[in-house]
């Protein structure tokens, strides 16, 4: 016999409580951009795929997300450059 398991929606993140502070321990903000890059305070340590250490100690950092970046992982705006989809309304006029 098969059992079947309810699917139970994800928890929404701001919903967890984060618990007490940690001592010598700060948060750090993390913000979005639309189809931009990640904003992070910094100053930052970021940990490559190969263990090489990319450490950067600008006040903000913006991380790429669209991997088009020549500075990956920091964003360099290529983001900007990117060609958007052509929205089709009807049929292609006759050339």
């Amino acid at each position: 016999m098969e059992t079947v398991h309810e699917q139970q929606p994800a928890p929404d993140p701001a919903d967890r409580d984060p618990g007490p502070p940690r001592p010598g321990v700060r948060a750090v903000r993390v913000t979005p951009l639309g189809e931009g890059p990640l904003l992070i305070d910094g100053p930052v340590e970021i940990v490559m795929p190969d263990g090489t250490v990319r450490r950067s100690d600008r006040p903000v950092v913006a991380l790429c997300r669209c991997r088009r970046s020549l500075r990956d992982p920091f964003c360099d705006t290529s983001h900007r450059r990117r060609a958007r989809a052509r929205r089709t309304e009807g049929p292609e006029p006759a050339a």
